[in-house]
């Protein structure tokens, strides 16, 4: 049996692996809305946007940024989280990237290449601005979730019958 003998097959094994992804994803961003940082992106994939969804702009091809830049004139990120509630508008992007090769969850003050600067820790929803124990919750949420998937998974297999 040729495991990449066919379309099919290549499709489910991206699928499963987007899916795996996305659960690891969703465990860091339920975290990080737990503990009061705002969540800037969700996202499966790399690279540039593909599909893009947010609250009070609907779904569009590429990225819902351009919208939000046009109807509060600067990026979303600099938005205050009142200004987008009073206008309808959500603060997180979901979305899936060309590239289905991992994903990412994009926190305010969240800089991963530059840890020692600021990143926006005087914003009380930032990142570096929680605590440090809810922030080990927030980096070890995906983890987590992956755990919680198998578990899940397991008990599904077993009770429909495994050979």
């Amino acid at each position: 049996m040729q495991l990449l003998g066919n379309g099919t097959n290549l499709l489910l094994i991206v699928l499963g692996f987007g899916m795996l992804i996305a659960v690891h994803e969703r465990g860091h961003f339920l975290a990080a809305r737990w503990a009061g940082i705002r969540v800037d992106a969700f996202a499966v994939g790399m690279g540039p946007a593909f599909l893009a969804w947010r609250r009070g702009v609907g779904l569009r091809f590429g990225s819902t940024a351009s919208e939000v830049e046009r109807r509060f004139g600067c990026p979303p990120e600099q938005v205050s989280m009142p200004r987008l509630r009073a206008a309808g508008v959500g603060e997180t992007e979901y979305g899936l990237r060309m590239l289905p090769l991992g994903g990412f969850v994009r926190m305010k003050g969240q800089e991963d290449l530059r840890p020692i600067e600021d990143g926006g820790a005087a914003d009380t929803d930032s990142y570096p601005a929680c605590a440090v124990w809810k922030r080990m919750v927030v980096v070890s949420a995906g983890v987590v979730m992956n755990l919680l998937l198998a578990i899940a998974l397991y008990v599904i297999a077993f009770m429909a019958g495994v050979r």
